[in-house]
C-alpha cells in the first residue's frame, strides 16, 4: 500500500489537524497515534483486509473521541 493516494491524503489531513493551534496536547497525541497507525498500514505490502478494517476503525474512533471532547 506504499503508493496509495487516499491513504497519504488521510495521513496529511491528520497532520494538519494536529498542527492546528486550537488543538490541545491530548488531541495532538491522539492524532499522532492515529497517524502512526496509518503509516504502519502504508508500510505493509499486502495487508489483510481485516487488518485494514481494524486500523480504519481505530483511526475513526480516535477522531470521534476528539470531536466528542470539543
Amino acid at each position: 500500500m506504499k503508493h496509495n493516494k487516499d491513504l497519504q491524503f488521510c495521513i496529511d489531513k491528520l497532520k494538519s489537524l494536529q498542527n492546528r493551534d486550537e488543538s490541545g496536547p491530548e488531541q495532538k497525541s491522539a492524532l499522532e497515534v492515529a497517524r502512526k497507525m496509518l503509516k504502519g498500514l502504508r508500510r505493509k505490502d499486502n495487508p489483510a483486509r481485516a487488518e485494514v478494517f481494524r486500523v480504519v476503525r481505530q483511526v475513526a474512533e480516535t477522531i470521534f473521541n476528539i470531536l466528542e471532547r470539543e
